[in-house]
């Protein structure tokens, strides 16, 4: 390894920067690499669309390194942790180019972020690390006993490897919105006769409107509680109007475009659900669903399937062009499952949720 040199990456100001060029050289590596594990670059990332949510927020820090062979970066890691307090975990990511695999790079990458998180204290180490849909094998079932991962896979072995334990298998799905608009149509048409009165649909594009800053903050919040998460441990994530606001300051300075859908309790005049959908404005115009959450007390009603329905149309409006949208759902996430599989999702590769207590 005396060949191999770790570095810290700071970050640029601006992606076009005459410093930005390893930062820039730093994406390619991350985009290669996830489009050799699924065979498609719908999730690469532009380096002007990642870089403001690379950086750090009052919630959550991040320190990104990288790894040089004879002066080229052949591998990079990123750690990150949120800043509450009481918080014990970490999150990282490490991917090495796949013709300099095999030297150690990836290895010393994590125990280089692993030895930073432990001076900082934290002590819950985790990797949501995407992998292939290889059939048949050995193979690493889920402990939540639903979805497995391929034993061979080079992630896999990678991280059993280094002492990490399967959490939980999520499913990457991907649906062409302009091929579904009429069997969508459908779906919300029966989901909003389904959910009733009680409950009406509100869209937007971008920032959130003022009238509605409270309730997406509760929303929010929600997601670090009532999201499926088996056993990997995640601290509270409280959000504040403050918060929702500098969330879509950062979404905005990405150059990429985020659409809305919310269900309305009419008797309370409150939100109780919301989905979004995020979408690249590249030559490829590729989109990525974000959070979707249905608060409990008001599940049971087809909100998800409505809200759904309901934010595929509205991204065809803003963006007709829209070419495919992708999506993460925990595998025992069945009712969710449901409602994409009714949409039209397709399997196209999975995600393991791995941790390591130190």
């Amino acid at each position: 390894m005396t060949d191999v040199v770790i570095e810290e990456l700071i970050l640029p100001g601006t992606a076009d920067a005459p410093d930005a060029g390893d930062f820039v050289e730093m994406i390619g590596i991350r985009n290669r690499v996830e489009t050799e594990v699924l065979g498609t670059d719908a999730l690469n990332v532009t380096p002007r669309g990642i870089l403001p949510y690379f950086g750090n927020t009052p919630t959550r820090s991040r320190r990104h390194f990288v790894a040089r062979l004879d002066g080229r970066i052949a591998g990079r890691a990123i750690l990150g942790w949120p800043t509450a307090t009481g918080a014990a975990e970490v999150s990282i990511n490490v991917d090495v180019l796949p013709e300099h695999r095999g030297r150690g790079i990836g290895t010393t990458l994590l125990e280089t972020v692993e030895s930073e998180a432990v001076a900082l204290g934290r002590d819950v180490m985790q990797c949501d690390q995407p992998h292939g849909r290889t059939p048949g094998g050995a193979r690493i079932p889920s402990p939540t006993g639903w979805g497995d991962l391929p034993a061979d896979d080079v992630g896999v072995r990678f991280a059993v490897r280094h002492s990490y334990q399967l959490e939980m298998v999520a499913r990457i799905s991907q649906l062409d919105p302009r091929a579904a608009v009429e069997s969508t149509g459908e779906h919300l048409r029966a989901s909003r006769e389904h959910a009733g009165a009680d409950y009406g649909l509100v869209t937007w594009t971008g920032a959130t409107p003022d009238a509605w800053i409270g309730d997406m903050a509760d929303l929010r919040s929600g997601m670090s509680t009532d999201a499926p998460r088996a056993g990997m441990e995640m601290a509270p994530d409280p959000w504040d109007a403050e918060r929702v606001r500098a969330h879509a300051a950062r979404q905005l300075a990405t150059g990429r475009i985020l659409v809305t859908a919310a269900a309305e309790h009419v008797p309370s005049g409150r939100l109780v659900a919301f989905t979004e959908i995020e979408i690249d404005t590249r030559p490829t115009p590729y989109a990525v669903q974000e959070d979707t959450l249905v608060l409990r007390s008001h599940r049971g009603h087809r909100l998800g399937l409505l809200l759904k329905a309901a934010n595929i149309l509205h991204l065809l409006e803003v963006f007709p062009d829209a070419k495919a949208i992708t999506t993460f759902n925990a595998e025992d996430n069945r009712p969710m499952l449901d409602v994409n599989e009714a949409l039209g999702f397709v399997p196209i590769g999975l995600e393991g949720n791995w941790q390591k207590r130190i």
